[in-house]
């Protein structure tokens, strides 16, 4: 999957994926490009969507590139990131005032879909965790900030989890 000539903010084509390869690639394409902030709300944060050295660094740089960058992340179970050493939650907890993690409230453990925005401008939903079909767009702001609308909704009911801190012995 080639998305060399997609560029964040400018493209508006709607891409469709249907392997996990082609997710991850698409992930990767839009965050190493974000240059504000990336929101997710996922089921479990999957491993391997998320859990790879090159997400790492792209979110890495985001965080990191200025103050008022910031990555929101929102998952329905923490467990399979606590229980397995994962990328980004160690990221979190070493740039916390960048990183958030939250778990949804109960009200809400039951969406099935998952879906990232970026920038305001680019987006990517998965409508089922348990498949790698997704669709998204490098830029169709009014679908991003439909979706960042619902984001605010779950983010702000949502619930921070002692086992996603950082543990100082």
């Amino acid at each position: 999957m080639d998305l060399s000539n997609y560029i964040l903010g400018e493209t508006n084509e709607l891409i469709d994926v249907q392997l996990r390869d082609e997710l991850q690639q698409l992930i990767l394409g839009m965050s190493q490009q974000a240059k504000h902030r990336i929101l997710i709300f996922s089921h479990a944060l999957d491993q391997h969507l998320f859990d790879n050295d090159a997400l790492y660094e792209a979110i890495k740089t985001l965080a990191i590139a200025s103050q008022r960058t910031y990555i929101n992340i929102l998952v329905q179970d923490a467990r399979p990131m606590t229980q397995r050493s994962h990328r980004l939650l160690t990221l979190a907890q070493r740039l916390s005032s960048h990183i958030k993690l939250k778990i949804t409230a109960k009200e809400h453990k039951d969406r099935l879909d998952n879906f990232i925005i970026i920038d305001d401008q680019a987006y990517i939903v998965q409508n089922n965790p348990e498949r790698y079909e997704a669709y998204g767009n490098f830029y169709e702001p009014l679908k991003a900030r439909y979706l960042e609308e619902q984001f605010t909704e779950l983010w702000e009911r949502g619930v921070i989890d002692s086992s996603l801190r950082r543990l100082s012995l």
